[in-house]
């Protein structure tokens, strides 16, 4: 079952198409990168603080995590 309209047009455009999902697939990836971060942030306010040198591993794994 098609979620769009699915009206032919005379003139298809293959190339067209392929753009506006390049577009769809680039949007959800920053939305599920926005998300992940969310949800990193309410893992940290949730887990139990841990020692300064935890702390620091912690960030640091982060830090290279987001670098990468």
């Amino acid at each position: 079952m098609p979620t769009h309209a699915t009206t032919a047009s005379p003139t298809l455009d293959p190339l067209e198409d392929a753009r506006d999902l390049q577009a769809s697939i680039a949007a959800l990836r920053l939305l599920l990168k926005a998300q992940g971060r969310q949800f990193e942030a309410i893992e940290r306010r949730l887990s139990p603080p841990g020692s300064p040198a935890e702390t620091g591993a912690r960030r640091l794994r982060a830090l290279k995590a987001g670098g990468a």
